[in-house]
């Protein structure tokens, strides 16, 4: 007959431990579905489309109070503009007025339809009335966690509704517009360079930098829908600002020079035309390098040097003119373009080219002789102008 086994006395406390542990995981078994389901209600009030992401915010001020516009991104227009567009994507814009941006602000937001969110502003526009309170608003602004310093930056002096409302082409979201992208018109024709908040916050605390901000407008001259013309973003000038006091404005046609302040340049076309007999050729700057520096002289204050390098393709001709010819007439071109933006912002008590930036970093002691106080000025013919172009390129053209 078999003997019994007998189980040691010292293992039963192991089995009721193993049986407690599947009585666990039969009880997560049956419980976790439901947990899951709970989960998946909540994030659902947290999805994209339950939110009202600000994209472009406008400000100006008005009667003592802060006027903000917010421009909505609608993601379901930006994620189907691979696929035909049945009709053109709606823009939302809220306007909110208070004593502070953030009342203004909170006005908007609580009568959203969603939670307002800032996490994807790209684009900061701000009216020349509210621009004497450039400082405050520069603070209020980035002071929100999720400000971006990547963000662009502008001036405007039209209506923000107007510029948010504006028309993008071929049906496409208000993201392909000129706000959202300026590097790409820069890279087509350099004028006014886009400034980013960081570059431009930089700029404006400083004490011997003129900053320069782009200012957008609207046209409805250039462009038609079929035969109805439309309403596109444009840049129209620059805002310059001294020692964070109120700026002034220069038009977009006196100050294209000043794509020449500073490197890079991406492209700049000019068209140069012979004397009686009304040759034209195109030529188009792909290269240019710019150097300024400071001539020192006992008497008078400094004088300065702005030296472009520069090289260019020629991209249209008629009649018989040389290369040297068009190489020449250019050079005046160039010339004469910057010193109309240099003379335009000295006639307005502004150093759009930044000479003043030039003695504070490489000549200290001329800077603290002369400029320390703020309110020196270069003279208009206190800078002597260098050009250095030729042509590396004549495509299919034959050239002498």
């Amino acid at each position: 007959m078999a003997a019994a086994v007998e189980i040691p006395s010292e293992t039963e406390p192991t089995m009721m431990a193993y049986r407690r542990s599947l009585l666990l995981l039969l009880l997560l078994t049956l419980v976790l579905p439901s947990v899951l389901v709970g989960c998946k209600g909540r994030m659902d009030t947290s999805d994209l489309s339950a939110q009202a992401f600000v994209k472009a915010m406008g400000i100006d001020y008005k009667k003592g109070q802060y006027v903000v516009t917010v421009q909505l991104m609608d993601f379901s227009a930006i994620a189907k503009t691979e696929s035909p567009k049945s009709q053109k994507p709606s823009v939302w814009i809220g306007i909110g007025h208070g004593k502070s941006i953030s009342e203004a602000n909170k006005q908007i937001a609580v009568t959203t339809q969603s939670t307002l969110n800032f996490d994807q502003l790209n684009v900061v526009i701000v009216r020349e009335p509210a621009m004497e309170k450039m400082a405050q608003i520069l603070d209020a602004v980035n002071r929100v966690r999720v400000t971006r310093y990547t963000s662009w930056i502008y001036g405007t002096r039209s209506e923000l509704s107007d510029i948010f409302t504006a028309s993008a082409f071929f049906e496409l979201s208000q993201i392909y517009s000129y706000i959202y992208n300026p590097l790409t018109l820069e890279q087509q024709s350099s004028s006014v360079p886009p400034m980013t908040m960081q570059k431009f916050v930089a700029a404006f605390n400083e004490k011997a930098v003129t900053a320069l901000l782009p200012s957008v407008g609207v046209s409805s001259k250039v462009w038609h829908e079929n035969k109805r013309p439309i309403t596109v973003q444009e840049l129209d000038g620059v805002f310059a600002f001294k020692l964070k006091r109120k700026p002034v404005y220069l038009p977009l046609k006196q100050v294209v020079g000043v794509r020449f302040a500073k490197n890079p340049l991406y492209r700049a076309q000019y068209t140069v035309q012979a004397g009686e007999n009304k040759d034209v050729a195109v030529v188009g700057i792909t290269y240019a390098k710019v150097k300024k520096k400071v001539l020192k002289q006992a008497k008078g204050g400094p004088k300065f040097v702005l030296h472009v390098k520069a090289y260019g393709d020629l991209t249209e001709i008629s009649g018989s003119m040389m290369v040297g010819e068009i190489e020449s007439k250019a050079r005046q071109l160039i010339k004469d373009e910057i010193k109309l933006a240099y003379t335009s912002g000295i006639r307005k008590h502004a150093d759009l080219f930044n000479l003043e930036e030039v003695m504070y970093r490489y000549h200290l002691g001329q800077w603290k002789k002369f400029a320390r106080s703020g309110d020196w000025l270069p003279g208009e013919e206190d800078l002597q102008v260098e050009i250095s172009f030729s042509i590396r390129r004549a495509g299919v053209f034959e050239m002498q």
